[in-house]
């Protein structure tokens, strides 16, 4: 008896993976439906990463990437030859670059080709300084497609599984099962699958292009590990001197003018805001702070420096009597008077036109003046073309992530460029009221586009006063707007003159005018911060880039006071004295200031009596 139920045990099937036997169905279910999720976006993975593409810019040229299995970046200029590069990409990831053309609207006619070729090389020199910001947002395009498509093969997986499990009454895994018992259908199965492999990676060691040599002109830049094939290496090792020799002009001029305004910076007294003047407090008081009397009136003529004490904040034996008296006033007056506010300060730019130097000048300026937010009046690029977006990238990349980068874009800037905005972390004004430390701020995108050598065109349904009259309605019907940030001047004036916002900022016109009164609010107009004036704003500056630093009280919204830092074409940084702004409740000026109560001339110039600044 003994015996017989042991040869039946021995006769018993034997299961080959007892572990999964034991499980209960829904367990298993379980598990193949998560190998299933696990392969199949894998799979789709693969296929998104090594097919992704799109079509984006190269520097100043449109041009198609492709992701490919040759670990390099290879930047096909067709007859000319290739550029490769080692790829920053996993292995064995790489990408292929065709360049194609610059658009037209980049193509200012030339009076001399001279002058034009010389353009060039000095595009082309901010392209090899910058050159993350180039490819930026092509990188992002293609992560964009790689997940697009890898969706699609997921999800067309999913839907042919889900089918075949429908078509076959919820018995796919036994009918895969009987099918694979018939004669051939393994081998055929095996073939299909090394096919699959074999041939993408016979294909990719075929294309791969030759290995190329490094171009002796481009070592010490961030271009010099790259190699080239073809005529156009042996062009650019003969003549890329020239590139190179720009590129080195362009880092030297703006290293040169950081230094300057950084010893500017540590050399004046009064970085942040005028000496002598207290703390903007949020409520009336006469209580002296900082053993310093308030001034009766804020709109008095601004402070100079020849005149101001020497340290902020500290008052002469004059003012306060004995040293003692002074800390006691100081004391009692900490105990009795109010909270006080700290005003503000912007930073603010316009008309940067690509400028891209430019962008670490910024930056240093912003953190020295202690700014809350950078605040860009418009046309940072040229003609708004898809390929400008190296240079919203390249501003963008050196601005600190924290300090908020505020735009209203302008006639030469796009929807496209607003869009790239965007994605850079700007902050595109877009008709509603923005935020920054209390200061509510109100703008919008201009509604033309100017092109060059194409003029301007509307790029919406409504002009530039319309669009003025729908600002001033907004900030009118809102709580509180303080400043209103657009391009073209003309659009802030219905804003002013209906007592809807205290002031204006804008660019555009190339050129400083103002402070000045209009209806119960103030408005000023920057200069370019690229040198505009001058001429081209590619390479180093041609004319004065002028600079705003703004203070405004969070409490009122009142603004306070202003400086202009200017930057020469010599490299040299000024830094102008401060001056307040005119208060509209006056309606005689004061000394010093012209007869719509701004001050006189350029305030770094106490001689001039022009009524606006340089033109």
């Amino acid at each position: 008896m003994v015996a017989m139920v042991d040869d039946e045990q021995d006769d018993a099937p034997r299961r080959r993976w007892p572990w999964w036997h034991r499980q209960t169905t829904t367990t298993r279910r379980l598990i193949r439906t998560g190998l299933l999720l696990l392969v199949t976006l894998l799979v789709s993975g693969v296929v998104g990463v090594l097919t992704a593409s799109t079509d984006s810019s190269l520097g100043p040229h449109v041009a198609h990437y492709e992701v490919t299995a040759q670990h390099e970046i290879v930047v096909d200029l067709g007859p000319l030859g290739t550029v490769l590069l080692d790829s920053p990409m996993p292995w064995p990831l790489g990408v292929e670059v065709v360049v194609q053309e610059i658009p037209a609207e980049l193509t200012a006619v030339q009076a001399s080709p001279v002058t034009g070729l010389a353009g060039d090389v000095a595009a082309y020199a901010q392209v090899v300084a910058h050159p993350d910001a180039v490819v930026a947002d092509a990188v992002s395009a293609l992560v964009r497609d790689a997940l697009g498509r890898a969706a699609m093969v997921a999800g067309s997986v999913l839907l042919v599984v889900a089918g075949a499990r429908l078509a076959s009454r919820g018995l796919l895994r036994r009918e895969v099962a009987h099918a694979a018992r018939r004669p051939g259908v393994v081998p055929l199965a095996a073939v299909v699958v090394v096919t699959l492999v074999a041939v993408p990676t016979a294909l990719t060691v075929r294309d791969r292009p030759a290995p190329g040599r490094t171009i002796s002109a481009l070592a010490g830049t961030p271009m010099e590990d790259l190699r080239m094939t073809g005529r156009m290496a042996q062009l650019i090792d003969t003549y890329g001197g020239y590139l190179v020799e720009a590129y080195e002009e362009n880092e030297a001029f703006y290293a040169s003018v950081n230094e300057n305004l950084e010893a500017a910076y540590a050399q004046d007294r009064a970085p942040s805001r005028p000496p002598g003047i207290p703390v903007v407090s949020p409520a009336p008081t006469d209580t002296a702070t900082d053993g310093v009397a308030p001034p009766a009136d804020d709109a008095t003529a601004p402070v100079d420096d020849a005149t101001a004490p020497a340290d902020d904040g500290a008052a002469s034996p004059e003012a306060t009597g004995s040293p003692d008296d002074g800390v006691a006033a100081a004391s009692e007056a900490a105990t009795e008077a109010p909270a006080r506010v700290e005003p503000v300060t912007f930073l603010l730019v316009s008309d940067l036109h690509c400028n891209v130097g430019m962008a670490s000048v910024i930056a240093g300026a912003a953190r020295l003046s202690g700014a809350s937010a950078v605040l860009d009046a418009g046309d940072t690029v040229m003609s708004g073309t898809a390929v400008e977006s190296y240079c919203v990238n390249a501003f963008a990349g050196e601005i600190a992530d924290d300090l908020p980068l505020i735009v209203s874009t302008g006639n030469h800037d796009s929807v496209t460029t607003a869009e790239q905005m965007r994605d850079a972390g700007y902050v595109v004004l877009g008709g509603s009221v923005v935020e920054v430390d209390g200061v509510r701020i109100i703008g919008d995108t201009d509604p033309t586009l100017t092109a060059v050598g194409e003029g301007t065109r509307p790029e919406r349904d409504e002009t530039v006063p319309e669009m003025g009259e729908r600002l001033a309605e907004e900030a009118c019907s809102t709580d509180r707007a303080d400043v209103v940030l657009v391009h073209n001047p003309r659009a802030a004036l219905p804003a002013l003159e209906q007592g809807c916002v205290p002031l204006a900022l804008s660019g555009h016109w190339h050129r400083r005018e103002g402070p000045e009164v209009h209806g119960a609010g103030t408005r000023y107009v920057s200069s370019s911060t690229a040198g505009a004036s001058g001429g081209a704003t590619v390479g180093p500056l041609n004319g004065p880039a002028e600079m705003t630093v703004l203070r405004v009280d969070s409490a009122s919204g009142r603004p306070l006071d202003y400086r202009v830092v200017t930057v020469g074409t010599d490299t040299t940084v000024q830094l102008g004295r401060w001056y307040r702004f005119p208060d509209p409740a006056d309606s005689a000026p004061t000394s010093g200031d012209t007869e719509s109560g701004g001050p006189s001339g350029d305030p770094t110039d106490a001689e001039s009596s022009a009524g606006t600044e340089r033109r």
